[in-house]
């Protein structure tokens, strides 16, 4: 159903001379992917609007946007799959937030943010296959991974010391960036997997 809507939509970008016919498959994957995105993303926010729970959508998809794209991680085989992995990590991180006690949440923080911050300078960026990466592209991507998960880092210590009263959300951003290392570490375990088959 995505491939035949975005292959709808490309089909009229053409007919309409806004995209050339021979860049369809690439506007079709673009597309695909755009569609996928914005459904996850609005179905986390559904969700957590329902569930009462909407700044730690908000905090989960703007964690995501900002670093995965340079960090890499777990790419599932098609797009449900995906869409079903997005949310059940959402919900797991809820689940994760409420039932640790709030005088627990600044260590269990800290330790969650050490921790992704020692897997992204370790191990990412991961390539996509579907996606792959000049030499360049991953240094460049590797720099930038850094830098963004540092700036979280920073954010999360400073929001804990300045404003504790905020505490749900501090937390909710080191274990979102704890749930990327996780993506990172599953892909690498994956891809270490399919290497010894």
């Amino acid at each position: 159903m995505l491939h035949k809507l975005a292959g709808d939509i490309s089909f009229h970008l053409i007919t309409n001379k806004i995209i050339d016919i021979k860049d369809r498959d690439i506007y079709i994957y673009g597309l695909e992917l755009l569609i996928s995105t914005l459904f996850t993303s609005l179905s986390i926010l559904i969700l957590g609007f329902f569930v009462g729970e909407l700044t730690s959508a908000i905090v989960y998809l703007s964690v995501y946007f900002f670093l995965k794209s340079y960090t890499g991680g777990y790419h599932a085989k098609h797009y449900y799959e995906c869409y079903i992995y997005s949310i059940l990590v959402f919900i797991v991180l809820i689940i994760i937030k409420n039932a640790t006690l709030s005088v627990y949440q600044p260590f269990i923080g800290v330790l969650s943010l050490m921790f992704s911050m020692v897997i992204v300078f370790k191990l990412a960026p991961v390539e996509n296959k579907n996606n792959p990466k000049t030499k360049e592209e991953i240094i460049k991507n590797k720099k930038i991974a850094r830098r963004r998960i540092l700036v979280l880092g920073i954010i999360i210590i400073l929001g804990y010391i300045v404003k504790a009263e905020l505490i749900d959300l501090w937390f909710m951003l080191a274990i979102t960036e704890l749930s990327i290392a996780y993506s990172i570490l599953k892909q690498k375990f994956l891809e270490g997997r399919n290497h010894v088959e």
